[in-house]
């Protein structure tokens, strides 16, 4: 007896956790594929999913295989819709239908003609296997004939399954093709099903959350970028079936989509940069390059990379920073409270790890990425790819260039530089070999960029093709023009191949819907939007340490490795008349320092890059907005949007912005904040080991001192709330204290109750 309670349990707690997960309108991508067989994409089909009800829409080879692994049982499907009726998008209708029949469930089986034809003769053909199946459980056919309805869709009449609202809209295709759109709650996916370009589209697409779009003219990895050009022209008099970039962007531009998914591809690998650029000739949302299982929102997709000890995809590498400076020197370990608490080393990541393999090549064992050790001499980014495509380095022949996040993975801001001049690399010069720039060239010391694969997607210096490089000499990243403005030749740079992880730098956004944005890519929780005003850099720490949002007060400053992560390569304000930062996030836009709209802000990093006659006093910003400097006069972008360079801490408001160095770089100072926080909170051991008294009182000071509307509760006590309070009772227990707080901890308790309440701790003695 107690075991079939125990099984029905289990069965509730499932069908409990199956609601809870449904409770937001969601799509699954089955099937990504095409007509050509592929192990790694099995033929079209989506999931659709809200609440109770299930509707699959497309069911092409290799469906209830992915329907299994994705733990979806036929039997609890309540619809079956079909774009269009081609083999590759319902090869496998039949087997499902009739599993759905032996179920038991009340379906609905809705197409273009002749889907009732085909639910026909799908009962007179199989009649006797059906008849037969059926007789083990005491039925008939007649038993499960009022179960399903078909139909044959016609006109444009909205109908319901469950919940879910479905609209549907003829597309262009070579037979007739229906486009779906479901809603529920306030939110909206629609699916194209293959089609050409097509009007009606974008008019049942208007606003979706998550247009999954026929994938016609994807890039594939490793093919010539400038011959999907051609094949890209919509004014092409070749008939075709798909639609090209150019169409689908468009497309999805006009219905202002907020996700635009790729799915249906003919080959296994996208070239997703490529393919990207090519998107954003026309829309500027967000691009999801579909996979078979993919779940939208992509939260759900949060799974442990095999390769490190990370849950997470893209886990951000600590930049290695130990030591504490002020807007001027190097200084002891702030506390809570103090100034210049909250910077780099007060927090903990994940700290740099390597192994040497013995073969030229060292493994990442944080990022799971594989490097090459030696970069050997400088070459053009054509010469690169070739190389990558040859080498069989370590025995592996999937190397690749690097991306720009790949890449700086790799940096640690423990390097110090002195203007041209180095002095300690920012790069664990122990694994990799790091060249300086050749001075019988005429170089200086840091003209040894490292080159990755990313194109900036506008124009430096007047007119300039550019590629985004590391610098692991001064640590800076800077858009490089991939010509010689003089000669027209390649330019020529260093170039470290890597391999391994290939989900590294894709971000996977989630919009919480209250002011926060989290990466389930980097575990990183982001504050949507700043609050609109620059800072000078220890302005910028304390407000980063004392905003409560969605209820939660462990916000920080980012490191400049961990706000590089949410940097969008794709966007530019030129290009898209954006920051370089996804839409999900909000950035105010500014003037450039010549008066003209456009521009977005530098944002405040909380690492200090030590550069200069005084290295502590600059501090690393990235700049979402043009990388701008002033030459000859002319207010120019010199460095991309996207690019990661740094500010003095601290100055007369007065005096900026101002011009610096050869590329007249422009300085703001009072750069912007975007706060972060871990979305699963980790314990900091520098919070539970401070003085409360000493973190009182500093804050105290620095409230008098600064005249600031900061948080009148002591920030102290809350932060050690979040780390030490594991009943989440609202106070701490002796057996919960640590620290100093341990140690005074009798002395605090003032009632003698064994715990500790804000009140208590924030009390003055007497």
């Amino acid at each position: 007896m107690i075991k079939y309670l125990v099984l029905i349990i289990t069965c509730l707690g499932s069908q409990l956790f199956a609601q809870e997960n449904n409770k937001h309108l969601s799509a699954t991508i089955i099937g990504s594929g095409s007509p050509k067989f592929n192990i790694e994409r099995s033929g079209p089909s989506v999931l659709i999913a809200y609440k109770n009800t299930q509707i699959l829409v497309d069911m092409g080879n290799g469906t209830q295989a992915n329907l299994t692994k994705n733990n979806t049982k036929i039997k609890d499907i309540d619809g079956f819709l079909f774009t269009h009726h081609h083999l590759d998008h319902n090869e496998e209708f039949t087997p499902i239908f009739i599993q759905s029949l032996l179920g038991g469930n009340s379906i609905i089986v809705a197409g273009p003609k002749p889907t009732t034809t085909m639910v026909d003769q799908i009962l007179t053909i199989y009649e006797e296997d059906i008849a037969y199946r059926l007789s083990k459980s005491g039925r008939s056919i007649s038993d499960v004939k009022s179960n399903f309805t078909a139909k044959d869709l016609t006109g444009n009449s909205p109908f319901y399954i469950g919940n879910i609202k479905i609209t549907y809209i003829p597309v262009n295709h070579t037979i007739e093709t229906y486009a779906y759109r479901f809603d529920a709650g306030n939110e909206s996916i629609v699916i194209s099903g293959d089609l050409t370009y097509s009007e009606s589209l974008p008019i049942l697409a208007k606003n979706a959350d998550y247009l999954i779009m026929d994938a016609g003219g994807a890039i594939e990895l490793g093919r010539k970028r400038n011959a999907t050009r051609k094949n890209n022209n919509r004014n092409s008099t070749k008939e075709k079936a798909h639609v090209n970039l150019a169409e689908s962007s468009r497309m999805a531009k006009e219905a202002n989509v907020k996700n635009l998914v790729l799915t249906h591809f003919n080959f296994t690998t996208v070239d997703e940069e490529a393919t990207s650029a090519e998107i954003r000739n026309h829309y500027s949302g967000t691009i999801i390059f579909g996979k078979d299982l993919m779940s939208l929102p992509l939260k759900q997709n949060r799974t442990t990379n095999k390769r490190t000890s990370s849950k997470y995809s893209y886990p951000i590498v600590d930049t290695g920073i130990k030591n504490f400076y002020s807007d001027t020197k190097e200084i002891s370990r702030p506390s809570i409270g103090e100034p210049f608490y909250g910077q780099d080393a007060n927090y903990t990541g994940n700290q740099p790890s390597y192994t040497d393999n013995g073969d030229g090549t060292i493994t990442d064992n944080v990022t799971g990425l594989m490097w090459e050790q030696n970069m050997g001499t400088k070459m053009t980014l054509e010469e690169a790819t070739q190389k990558a495509k040859n080498t069989k380095l370590g025995g592996y022949s999937d190397w690749r260039v690097p991306s720009i996040k790949e890449l700086y993975s790799l940096i640690q801001f423990t390097g110090k530089v002195k203007g041209a001049t180095a002095i300690e690399m920012f790069i664990d010069t122990d694994y990799f070999n790091q060249p300086l720039g050749n001075s019988k060239l005429g170089e200086r010391e840091i003209d040894a960029q490292t080159w990755s694969s990313t194109a900036y997607v506008g124009k430096t210096m007047r007119s300039d093709a550019t590629i985004f490089g590391v610098n692991f000499v001064d640590g800076r990243i800077k858009g490089y023009p991939k010509y010689n403005p003089k000669t027209g030749a390649d330019n020529k740079m260093y170039f470290r191949l890597v391999r391994g992880n290939t989900e590294y730098g894709k971000n996977n956004f989630i919009d919480n819907g209250d002011g926060t944005v989290s990466d389930y890519a980097t575990g990183l929780m982001w504050q949507k939007t700043d609050d609109g005003r620059g800072k000078d850099w220890e302005e910028a720490l304390r407000y980063a340490e004392n905003i409560e949002l969605a209820s939660h007060s462990d916000w920080r400053l980012p490191n400049a490795k961990e706000l590089q992560s949410i940097v969008d390569y794709t966007r530019s304000p030129k290009t898209t008349n954006s920051p370089a930062i996804n839409p999900v996030f909000e950035s105010t836009q500014i003037k450039d320092p010549d008066g003209n709209p456009g521009q977005y802000p530098f944002y405040w990093t909380s690492t200090t890059h030590l550069d200069g006659q005084n290295p502590s006093a600059h501090a690393v910003y990235v700049a979402f907005g043009e990388a701008q400097g002033k030459m000859n006069g002319r207010l120019m972008d010199v460095h991309g949007a996207g690019a990661q360079r740094s500010d003095p801490k601290s100055g007369n408001k007065n005096d900026y912005p101002e011009y610096f160095g050869p590329q007249g770089d422009v300085r703001y100072v009072y750069n912007y904040v975007r706060s972060v926080r871990d979305i699963n909170h980790k314990e900091n051991t520098e919070t539970t080991q401070e003085s409360v008294q000493k973190s009182e009182q500093a804050q105290q000071n620095q409230q008098k001192n600064n005249g600031q509307n900061l948080k009148t509760t002591a920030p102290s006590f809350k932060k050690m709330l979040t780390n030490m309070d594991t009943n989440k009772d609202g106070k701490i227990a002796k057996s919960e204290a640590r620290g100093k707080l341990k140690e005074n901890f009798d002395q605090r308790d003032k009632n003698k109750d064994g715990y500790i309440t804000e009140e208590e701790l924030t009390r003055r003695n007497r």
